[in-house]
């Protein structure tokens, strides 16, 4: 018997990832870690359950530390009998990490060393750089803290409706990743998603790039402009950081909103529109309108459904899954493959985080560009603490680094 994941991602469309039941402890682990991250999984007993159709088939297993790909005559036909597209094998206890790809990437051959027997960072960080192989072309939200799996949940659920979703939390926390993830769960996901910065643009140019405008309906209108919300009708408009949009421009908003009706500058006719609204703020937005800067009744409409993301420090269980993400992306785009020590995991979550997600990335990047032999150890780790008292100067930290690696490297 194997166990056959089906991972949705529409009625129609969906991945299915078949698993080796050699390793149930793995089986399981496995499917837990891809629900936790947003990939919808069903698990099925027997192959007379599985559907004939899918978008892609994967299968999964465990092989022995002595495996040999090139040995084994019978997987590859295996593969091709049974209709899998692409495989993903972890190899456990080898001498060195290292991720291989045969068959023009069809085949992922990871392999990892020896491991604590006993679940730790380490461990973690590998099972989710070993999923990254498999969901790379997936949407989905790398996490592992319990609090970010039921963050998650919410938002397969709010996907499959239209409900405006106001999201909260502080700066770096991945809310615009958590807005483009509900429009990808969504019916909407083949349609446009526009991201528009409320606090970037003007207050004079921020209306007529939201809500369009007619040719000479001000000086510099040569052309007609149809403006954002329309250009994503049928999709998603995120509206990020919007406690700054001027209170003149909500009520325009507001009817957006509730009579899916927006007025061109210039024009005296409403055009209908269908688009759903994401909002994202960091702000408390009940003090914002209790001192009269945000319109009460756009709140309301904006908060059919709250979302509210922790703090990179309240979630710390996430670390080893974000920055296997990290690491993969970046192995990927420099053709590398980058490991990181039990310790420097130990660091990174003993770390307070005061910029979140986006310092935890920059952290992570300046690590792997010091290591040496493609794994991150403390060392490598520079953070940038501004905690009153004892703010670090990262770039003369850097050149102290750099000077002394390249002494060591003059030396040998």
């Amino acid at each position: 018997m194997k166990w056959h994941l089906l991972c949705n991602f529409s009625a129609e469309d969906f991945l299915m990832i078949i698993v080796d039941e050699s390793n149930l402890n793995f089986s399981s682990k496995l499917m837990t870690s891809l629900k936790g991250r947003g990939v919808e999984c069903g698990l099925l007993s027997n192959d007379s359950d599985v559907p004939t159709k899918s978008s892609e088939k994967i299968y999964v297993s465990f092989r022995s530390n002595n495996y040999d790909l090139k040995a084994d005559k019978e997987f590859i036909p295996f593969l091709k009998t049974n209709g899998f597209k692409k495989a993903a094998l972890l190899v456990l206890e080898c001498q060195t990490f290292a991720v291989d790809k045969h068959l023009n990437g069809a085949i992922t051959v990871m392999k990892v060393p020896a491991m604590d027997k006993e679940p730790n960072q380490l461990t973690s960080f590998f099972l989710h750089y070993f999923i990254e192989q498999i969901v790379q072309n997936l949407p989905n939200l790398p996490c592992d803290d319990e609090q970010s799996v039921q963050l998650t949940s919410l938002i397969r659920k709010i996907s499959t409706t239209d409900a405006t979703v106001l999201v909260n939390g502080p700066t770096g926390t991945g809310k615009e990743v958590i807005s483009n993830l509900i429009h990808h769960f969504s019916n909407r996901r083949e349609e446009a998603f526009i991201a528009v910065n409320c606090a970037a643009i003007p207050d004079q140019m921020l209306e007529s790039m939201l809500f369009g405008h007619e040719k000479g309906a001000f000086t510099g209108a040569v052309q007609p402009n149809k403006g954002l919300v329309r250009a994503a009708d049928k999709g998603t408009v995120l509206l990020d950081e919007i406690s700054e949009m001027p209170i003149a421009l909500q009520a325009k908003l507001l009817r957006v909103i509730q009579e899916k009706k927006v007025m061109p500058i210039g024009s005296s006719q409403e055009v209908d529109v269908n688009v759903r609204i994401i909002a994202t703020t960091n702000r408390n937005m009940i003090e914002e309108v209790q001192l009269g800067r945000f319109r009460e009744d756009l709140y309301y409409r904006l908060n059919v459904f709250p979302l509210n993301t922790l703090k990179l420090s309240n979630r710390k269980d996430d670390i080893p899954t974000i920055v296997a993400n990290m690491l993969f992306n970046m192995d990927i785009e420099n053709e590398t493959k980058t490991k990181i020590s039990l310790k420097a995991l130990i660091d990174l979550e003993d770390y307070h985080w005061p910029g979140n997600v986006r310092e935890l990335h920059n952290v992570v990047q300046r690590a792997k560009i010091l290591c040496t032999n493609g794994e991150i150890l403390p060392s490598d780790l520079i953070f940038d603490s501004i905690e009153t008292g004892q703010s670090t100067n990262t770039a003369e930290v850097l050149a102290a680094k750099f000077q002394n690696t390249a002494k060591d490297e003059v030396a040998l």
